[in-house]
Order: C-alpha cells, then sequence, then structure tokens
C-alpha cells in the first residue's frame, strides 16, 4: 500500500505558527532534501559495508552540514560519525563526538533532560567497549537517574521559581512557562505539565500557561484535559487562529467531526492563507466524503505557495482514488516529482497510479525510475516484477531478475 494515500499532516508540517513564505519555503527544501538524505544514508550502509570508512564519514558529514545550515538537529549524524569512527579505530574521535552529542543535549540546562539518555547510553557503551568500566557506570547511573525520575515534579526548579524575590508575580508566570516549554522540548509532557499548573495558579487570566498545558495533556493522550485548557484559552483570546487550530485536532482525537470543522473553519477566517489549517481541513473533508470540498482547499494551498509538496500529493490521491481522474492525478504527480526528482514515495505514487489508469508500461518506465533514484527499494523491483508478468508472461526473464535481485538484498539484510 502506498504510504502517500494516509499522508500525516501532522508530520509534513513543520511550523505551528502562522504559515509566512519563508517558513514554507524552509519546510519544502528541508523536505527535498530530505529525500536526498536517505539516499545519501543508504550509501553509507553499503560503504559500511565495504568497510570504506572515510567515504561513509564524508558522506554523513555532508549531510550533518546541511542539515545544521538548515538549522536541524544533528545529534543523529554525530552519533553516527562517532560510531564509524570507532570502528575505523580512531577512537579518539569517536569519543569526541560521542561527548559533542551529550554537550548539544545538556544545553537545555536540565540536568534531568530526557533527550539525555540515549546518547549517555551510547557513550557507555563506547567506554564499556574500550575496558574504562568505572566511566561507564558513572553514565549508566546518571541515564538510568534521569529514566527514574521521568515522571515525577520538578520540585526543586517550580520551587527556585516561586522563591526568586527577583522576580515580580509576572516574571514568575513567565519563567515558569519558559522551564515547562523546555521540559516540552525536552521529550517530557509529564514534567511539563507540572510546571505548567503552577503558571496557571499564578495567573488564570491569561492564556498562554493554558495553551501549553493543552498541548502537554495533549501529547500525553489525555484529550479531554486537552480541551478544557484550550476552552480556557479561549474564553480569554476567543479570536487566536492557532489555538482554534489546535483545539479542532483535540476534537478530531475524541471522534467529535462536526466541532472540529467549526473550529477549522473559524481559524481559517482569521487566517484564510494558513497552510496547515487548510490541509488538516481538507483531509477532514476528504475523511467525510467531501471530495470537492477537501479538493477546493488542497487548491487553496496550491495556490497560496506552488512548492508546498504534500499539497500536490495529497490532492493527486484524491482525483485519482475520489474522481477516477487519473489525467489529473498524473498531471499533479508529476509537479510533486518536479519538486522532488530524487523521492522514490513520488514515483512510486506514479507507478500505482498509471496501474490503476491501465497504463502498464508507463507505469513499468516508471518503475525502473524508481528504482534509478532508489536502487535499495525493494518496492520498486517488486513493482516491477509483477508489471514484466503482465506484459511478457508469468515466465518472464525480467521479473525474475528482480524477484532474484530482492531476495539477495534480503539475505544480505538479516
Amino acid at each position: 500500500m502506498l504510504k502517500q494515500a494516509l499522508i500525516n499532516l501532522s508530520v509534513l508540517v513543520i511550523a505551528p505558527a502562522a504559515s509566512f513564505a519563508a517558513d514554507i519555503d524552509k519546510q519544502e527544501t528541508i523536505r527535498e532534501k530530505s529525500g536526498e538524505w536517505m539516499l545519501e544514508m543508504h550509501s553509507v550502509d553499503s560503504l559500511k559495508t565495504a568497510k570504506k570508512w572515510a567515504e561513509a564519514q564524508a558522506l554523513v558529514r555532508k549531510v550533518k552540514d546541511e542539515r545544521k545550515e538548515l538549522g536541524l538537529d544533528v545529534t543523529s549524524e554525530l552519533s553516527m560519525l562517532a560510531k564509524l569512527y570507532d570502528s575505523s579505530g580512531d577512537k579518539a574521535e569517536a569519543e569526541k563526538l560521542y561527548k559533542e552529542v551529550i554537550a548539544i543535549r545538556e544545553e537545555s540546562g536540565l540536568d534531568d533532560d530526557f533527550t539525555l539518555v540515549h546518547p549517555l547510553n551510547q557513550y557507555a557503551d563506547f567506554l564499556s567497549a574500550n575496558k574504562r568500566t568505572k566511566e561507564a557506570d558513572q553514565m549508566q547511573a546518571r541515564s538510568k537517574a534521569i529514566e527514574a525520575d521521568i515522571n515525577h515534579r520538578p520540585t526543586k526548579k517550580i520551587e527556585a521559581v516561586l522563591a526568586d524575590a527577583n522576580l515580580s508575580a509576572e516574571g514568575k508566570y513567565n519563567k515558569l512557562c519558559e522551564l515547562g516549554e523546555k521540559y516540552l522540548q525536552a521529550d517530557n509532557p509529564t514534567k511539563a505539565k507540572f510546571v505548567f499548573d503552577e503558571a496557571v495558579k499564578l495567573n488564570t487570566k491569561r492564556a498562554r500557561a493554558y495553551k501549553l498545558r493543552a498541548r502537554s495533556n495533549y501529547e500525553t493522550e489525555k484529550s479531554s484535559l486537552a480541551l478544557a485548557d484550550y476552552n480556557s484559552a479561549l474564553k480569554i483570546e476567543p479570536k487566536e487562529a492557532a489555538t482554534l487550530f489546535s483545539r479542532a485536532k483535540v476534537y478530531q482525537s475524541l471522534n467529535k467531526t462536526s466541532q472540529a470543522m467549526k473550529d477549522f473553519d473559524a481559524s481559517i477566517l482569521i487566517r484564510p492563507d494558513d497552510l496547515d489549517t487548510l490541509g488538516y481541513r481538507a483531509k477532514q473533508y476528504a475523511a467525510s466524503g467531501n471530495i470537492d470540498r477537501a479538493l477546493a482547499d488542497y487548491t487553496t494551498v496550491l495556490m497560496v505557495n506552488p512548492r508546498t509538496h504534500w499539497g500536490w500529493v495529497q490532492r493527486a490521491v484524491l482525483f485519482r482514488d475520489g474522481k477516477k481522474n487519473y489525467v489529473a492525478a498524473l498531471a499533479d504527480i508529476d509537479k510533486a516529482i518536479a519538486l522532488a526528482p530524487k523521492s522514490p514515495e513520488d514515483w512510486e505514487l506514479r507507478v500505482e497510479t498509471l496501474i490503476k489508469a491501465g497504463k502498464q508500461k508507463e507505469a513499468l518506465e516508471a518503475a525502473t525510475k524508481m528504482i534509478e533514484v532508489d536502487p535499495h527499494s525493494t518496492n520498486g523491483l517488486s513493482l516491477r516484477a509483477a508489471l514484466y508478468k503482465q506484459l511478457e508472461g508469468e515466465k518472464s526473464a525480467n521479473a525474475a531478475a528482480d524477484l532474484s535481485t530482492i531476495a539477495k538484498m534480503r539475505a544480505a539484510a538479516k
């Protein structure tokens, strides 16, 4: 089943705030580069197998530098580099990189930052493998302490803010909100909620803490509590489009479709060009069987910014499956491919759409292109093998060759 038919906009949409043109352009640049990075990481795997360490390191560094330039997290790339240097025998450089990852995670200023757990364990494994048992034990002890404390109230940090005589009540409120946001960024919404509870107690007439606590509740799957907090925030700021949008998503999670649509509509009246909200409303229209309105919203998205890749993909799927309009679907897919020519998923969408349109020969060409883009794609090989059988018969030598390649790839992966 093609992944794009079930695209989750919460993954695709990066910026939660207003969709300014610069933000969208950056999002699309990131998305376009993501396909290239995925293929480059496939190449790194092959280079590792061949023990071509210098080439593998250079490729990972390239990805890391590109991600850093776009303001993205690079700790995964640094960790991968550390493992590559370790495997190549350069223990000093590997250790330097493991420490760099930990230092980046420590920048939050939270000694109980949950995102520290994985890098601490990685460094502990490195130390243990190099017979530095005492140091490894220290890293593991620190990691376990963070894990054990994950659901506990950060009492000392909260009390330090509340006891700060240099802060006004307003200052304490803002400081608590900032502390809670740090916990959200550190993947710890439970601790964040404890902090936002205190902020709400300090000031029930400001919306900020309600909105942040709603996010904490939503991330911990407490949708009813999140809804209550968004309701409180909207009583204070009834025309806040971003909050209406957030509440709509909570209504969706509670299967309250009509309420969700009312909030999407209200948010779009305030921000008619917000791509995030238009995309979510279109998705809800499509789920409700209202294909024409979904198409209209995706069309608005593409009018606002023609570089919005997911808009072309989603509209193509609706044209294909909702309207059986293969010509329009293929035209949109071609627009998506023009934005991301190295995306195997877009080529897969083209293959499957051509098959549904009864154009097997063109589908075969698209499957071959998909494989050229990503030689590691067993999906591409499988699709092409099936097409060869349709066009050349069950005993097709070309189909047998593709199936043999798949078997070899799967065997090598074991």
